[in-house]
């Protein structure tokens, strides 16, 4: 797990690649560019997959340098994006950043200072918030275990799930199993060599499983709490809630296969199948009645 040191000459932030996966985000995109650009001529790198969008979100952007847009003319799905930009650039960063996530360049520069100071750390984020300063759920959180998934949905007195964002947050920066997807500074090395997103991963998910196979490689998860992004949120999913919520389901049901905590016998595979795809038929009409 040895990282390059930084050219002293080079720029902090021409190290990173942002890498956005687009699709019909309208305006939030170009809002996301021309928050990590600040000053238009100063770097990051920002490759955009756009999955096939219908609306204005790319004729949106501005024309500035150093930031490439790829249009595929099928939805390749966030995974497979994102493998497809990280492959295809050298920096020694990646920011992985939704289209409708704000990051300033000061913001970047501390995860960048940080991932410096910690060569054991592959990851690192900050502190997720919504439009109205509201911390996100999900903005700080732990791996889903079977346990863990129980007290999320039943809210056992005295039991923690896995969002911890009802906790105060820890005062300084340190090491945590999970922070949330929707912001992430990574080596492009490790990334790439625990093989990058699983791509099977439907939607959601990809990153936590991501987080888990880099911790059981051997590195650290890191959070910032003093460093803030602000995130619309559902930007891109707000035109078929329905679909993506059987998605986020499919995308557990995944995660648990693959990372049994502890391991399970098949009469309990079977019940946790069954109770999934329970719930997601009991939360659809609730689903589609918050659509109105």
């Amino acid at each position: 797990m040895n990282s390059s040191s930084p050219a002293a000459s080079v720029s902090p932030l021409a190290r990173v690649t942002a890498i956005v996966v687009n699709f019909n985000s309208g305006p939030w995109l170009e809002r996301c560019v021309r928050a990590l650009r600040g000053d238009d001529s100063k770097p990051p790198a920002i490759e955009i997959i756009d999955n096939g969008s219908e609306d204005r979100s790319l004729e949106l952007l501005p024309d500035l340098p150093g930031v490439r847009a790829r249009r595929s003319p099928r939805n390749l799905g966030f995974a497979r994006g994102v493998n497809l930009a990280a492959r295809a650039v050298q920096t020694e960063y990646l920011l992985i950043i939704n289209p409708d996530c704000l990051l300033v360049p000061q913001a970047l520069l501390r995860l960048v200072e940080d991932l410096d100071g910690h060569p054991e750390a592959a990851l690192v984020s900050g502190r997720i918030f919504d439009m109205s300063g509201n911390e996100q759920r999900g903005s700080r959180r732990r791996l889903p275990t079977r346990q863990r998934v129980v007290n999320e949905i039943f809210r056992f007195r005295g039991a923690t799930g896995v969002d911890l964002t009802h906790l105060p947050s820890a005062a300084e920066p340190g090491e945590v199993e999970a922070v949330s997807g929707a912001c992430m500074l990574l080596r492009r090395q490790a990334f790439l060599d625990v093989g990058g997103f699983d791509k099977h991963y439907p939607l959601h998910f990809e990153d936590l499983d991501l987080m888990t196979r880099l911790q059981e490689a051997g590195w650290a998860i890191r959070l910032l709490p003093d460093v803030a992004v602000s995130h619309a949120g559902g930007v891109s999913s707000r035109s078929r809630p329905v679909r993506t919520m059987w998605k986020k389901h499919r995308g557990l049901w995944r995660y648990l296969n693959r990372h049994p905590e502890p391991p399970w016998p098949l009469w309990s595979r079977s019940l946790w199948w069954l109770g999934i795809h329970a719930h997601a038929v009991l939360v659809t009409p609730l689903t589609l009645w918050r659509r109105r």
